[in-house]
């Protein structure tokens, strides 16, 4: 209710891609031909291409669990989406959420805001797994039980039943919840599927080297479909996060002119406020072979600091309930 559905776009102007000498298609493509160096439609047009750069960013993951297809059960990821939701989310209605990952909990926040009862059911020991260590997402789970949101971990929805214009859902603790609406978010998955047969190398995503480029040199990929360079280990990795999609279409817009610009790695990084407890993690939070923990934990208040150093470097983070110097942690990290 914050914003109105127009503060979704980011180009206020009709005109914004004509002036700037762009043909704006909206169509999809269903096959990339690398021998012809063109692209098919799904209207039936080809497009022949000099440089292609794959953007498609990703899929939501949905579970293998029955009933995950029934009305009333959605993913959080189109404005059809958050439309479903919002128009079955409302006061005193109870939403259940699949999922305490990182889109999770923002889902999470925004059903708050709304004044709807809530439960969180999480496969994993505690919430947001990838972003943040035991203590931390330890620390978050308390904070939503005293904010009246129940969290559920390690346990699974076994099935979702319709029981009139209600759901009833079925965990792995033999327990069944009543909800008005379920909520997937149990993760995305790069959005590769058009490239079948296509020649390009793939592996979790369109697999790049430091220029952004795949193994068919005119081709590029970045955001979450591209599994770039990782600043913090050398090897090569998927961060579905807009730090990484905004410098990766940056260095490959580069190449793509001309410009030949090296992309130094993505770090893994996540700011995150769940109904008021801000959380943030860093590079190599989970530790490092032959490296040193740092940690201070007050479980009152809900602040914890996690320092990862390697060699007398920082080279990962976790803060809970802490805003100073956070930039700079980030910044010891990136800077080496």
């Amino acid at each position: 209710g914050h914003i109105p559905e127009n503060g979704m776009l980011l180009r206020k102007q009709e005109n914004h891609f004509k002036d700037l000498r762009i043909d704006l298609r909206n169509d999809r493509v269903t096959k990339l031909n690398v021998g012809t160096r063109s692209l098919t439609l799904e209207s039936g047009d080809s497009l022949s291409y000099d440089r292609v750069l794959i953007a498609t960013g990703s899929l939501p993951l949905q579970p293998p669990i029955p009933g995950i297809d029934l009305p009333g059960v959605h993913p959080c990821w189109t404005i059809e989406d958050a439309r479903a939701i919002h128009k079955l989310a409302t006061k005193g209605s109870h939403a259940l959420l699949i999922g305490a990952g990182f889109i999770g909990s923002i889902i999470l926040n925004a059903l708050a805001e709304c004044g709807v009862k809530m439960t969180v059911v999480e496969v994993e020991n505690r919430m947001v797994p990838r972003m943040l260590d035991e203590t931390a997402g330890t620390l978050l789970k308390k904070w939503c039980d005293r904010k009246g949101i129940r969290v559920a971990t390690e346990t699974k929805v076994e099935s979702i039943e319709q029981d009139g214009k209600r759901l009833n859902v079925k965990l792995s603790n033999a327990e069944t919840i009543g909800a008005d609406v379920v909520i997937v978010a149990t993760g995305v998955r790069p959005r590769t599927e058009f490239l079948e047969g296509s020649g390009v190398k793939m592996d979790q995503g369109i697999l790049v080297n430091s220029l952004m480029q795949s193994n068919v040199p005119e081709i590029y990929a970045a955001g979450d479909v591209a599994q770039g360079v990782d600043f913090s280990d050398g090897g090569q990795a998927v961060h579905p996060i807009q730090p990484t999609a905004t410098e990766h279409g940056r260095i490959a817009a580069l190449n793509m002119a001309g410009v030949p610009t090296r992309y130094q790695g993505s770090l893994i990084m996540n700011v995150l406020d769940t109904v008021g407890l801000v959380s943030y993690s860093f590079g190599q939070w989970m530790g490092v072979q032959g490296g040193e923990v740092a940690e201070s934990v007050n479980e009152e208040s809900f602040r914890y600091l996690r320092l990862v150093l390697k060699e007398d470097r920082l080279v990962g983070a976790i803060c809970l309930g802490h805003f100073e110097h956070v930039g700079i942690l980030r910044g010891l990290i990136q800077s080496k």
